[in-house]
This record gives C-alpha cells, structure tokens and sequence, in this order.
C-alpha cells in the first residue's frame, strides 16, 4: 500500500511539475539551483486519476491498481486545499476616500480584467478608503513583475502584502 502510494506521487509530481536544475562547481564545493518552479497549465484542475486513464498519443494505457480510498483521499484534500487561505503579495492600483471613488474603483477593476483577464482583481473598503488590488503571488518577486508591467497605466502602484487564494491545484 505505501509502495502505491509512493509510486502514484512520483507519477504525479513528475507529470505536474518540471524544475530546470544549474549545477555550480566551486573550488570545493557543489551547489546545485533550482529554476523557478513551472507548472503545466494544461494540467490546472484536472483529475489526474481521470488522465491516467485516458489513452496516450499512441493509444497507450496506464492501469493502477489501488484502493478507491486513495483517490477519494486525495480528492477530498485537493478540494479541502482550494478554500485555503495563505499570506502572499498583491499589487494596489487604486487608493482613494474621495466622493467618486466607489465608482472609480469600480471603473478600475471593470478596466483592468478587460486588459488583464488572467489576473483577479478584488476591489474593497475600510474606512475611509476604496481599494482596487490584483493578483494573488506567494513571492514579492512574482508580484514585482506585475508591477513593473503595469507601473504607467496608473497612477500609483505599490506592492501589499495581504491574505491572497491559495492557488489552483
């Protein structure tokens, strides 16, 4: 049983995700540095168990054989995981208390994921102030990107950090 288990999630981590890995050599020493993590995203919110059953390229099968309780498990945790909030960066396009600015922000976010339709946009209010932020990044570097991609196209960005979606699996 855990030889199954073992097996099912190389099969899984191999065919998700895909590190390029640059090995350094120091006088005495070896490092070796992981590139970015890259994940497929022909593979986004996909049963796996349901794709390994379907034929490959040449018509190929691959048959596992396991207790059904497995893939209820795992199942369960993956829709368990998809509520799950962590800390992350987003970026804050939009900050204002004035009289027009719930329908400013409004205009923002519309304006936004008309240019952006792959990002979230989240528009909110605390006291005094409407907000307008997008994207959900787990590192600064992820979000900076953003930022400096849209740094003209308003008038003040800046990165936040907040409680961001936990990503898709």
């Amino acid at each position: 049983m855990k030889r199954i288990i073992v097996t099912l999630f190389v099969i899984v981590s191999a065919v998700l995700i895909s590190y390029s890995q640059e090995i350094v050599k120091g006088q005495d020493t070896v490092f070796v540095r992981k590139g970015p993590l890259l994940l497929d995203s022909t593979l986004l919110n996909r049963n796996i168990f349901a794709l390994l059953k379907e034929p490959g390229l040449s018509g190929n099968f691959v048959t596992i054989e396991q207790s059904q309780s497995i893939e209820s498990l795992l199942l369960t945790y993956i829709s368990n995981s998809s509520g799950r909030k962590i800390y992350g960066y987003r970026v804050r396009i939009f900050f204002d208390n004035k009289q027009d600015a719930r329908s400013r922000s409004e205009a923002i976010v519309t304006q936004f994921t008309s240019q952006f339709p792959d990002i979230r946009a989240y528009a909110s209010y605390e006291k005094p102030f409407f907000k307008v932020t997008v994207g959900d990044f787990r590192t600064k570097s992820e979000a900076m990107q953003l930022l400096k991609k849209i740094e003209g196209m308003y008038r003040s960005v800046f990165l936040v950090k907040e409680v961001i979606n936990y990503p898709p699996v």
